[in-house]
């Protein structure tokens, strides 16, 4: 059994444990994980994050598992803002840099509301649930993992949420791909 799959069998044990739904045990700390796996290993975990959502729900947990895929989400909100197209227009014309900067800014990535941590909060249920968080890879360089996590905190504090990160995490700082350090983060639980 590869590190990554020990993982997912570890974090599906957790996920049908009363103390993780209820946040419990975690000393007042908000209840977010981080799931960094090996980005040679992202078919596995697409395939059992869609097992798990299937598998562990409401009837055989007492709870549901929604996903949210930041690289889908990203996608959705640029239609909405009716600039899909420039954006896709401006990386061949102005290069990754500027795209970088023009869709941070876009999407307020420096607020303590960004759009995406507005769009989670919009569209999570009101019954109990715990998030699964993707796309993380996909959509990095453009957004950084540490940007969400750093403002999402604020935003969304009832439910668990586990962040699928194809990189390290050494309960301080994340490296995607485990080559690319981005700014520390401390506030999450490793899934080990």
């Amino acid at each position: 059994m590869t590190k990554t799959a020990e993982k997912l069998k570890h974090l599906r044990e957790k996920v049908a444990d009363p103390d993780f739904q209820q946040s419990r045990g975690l000393s007042n700390e908000v209840s977010y994980y981080i799931l960094a796996y090996e980005a040679q290993d992202q078919p596995l975990v697409t395939e059992e994050i869609s097992n798990m959502r299937q598998q562990l729900n409401r009837e055989t947990i007492g709870m549901d598992i929604v996903e949210f895929n930041l690289y889908q989400i990203m996608w959705e909100l640029l239609d909405e803002m009716g600039i899909k197209q420039d954006v896709l227009e401006m990386e061949v014309n102005d290069g990754i840099d500027y795209l970088t900067e023009q869709l941070n800014n876009a999407l307020e990535m420096t607020s303590s509301e960004n759009m995406f941590v507005q769009y989670m909060q919009q569209h999570l249920p009101e019954e109990p649930v715990i998030a699964f968080v993707t796309g993380i890879g996909d959509i990095f360089p453009l957004i950084r993992a540490h940007k969400v996590l750093n403002t999402m905190h604020q935003i969304v504090t009832n439910v668990p949420v586990v962040f699928f990160y194809p990189g390290t995490y050494d309960n301080l700082s994340l490296s995607m791909f485990g080559e690319s350090k981005e700014d520390n983060y401390y506030r999450a639980f490793q899934i080990n």
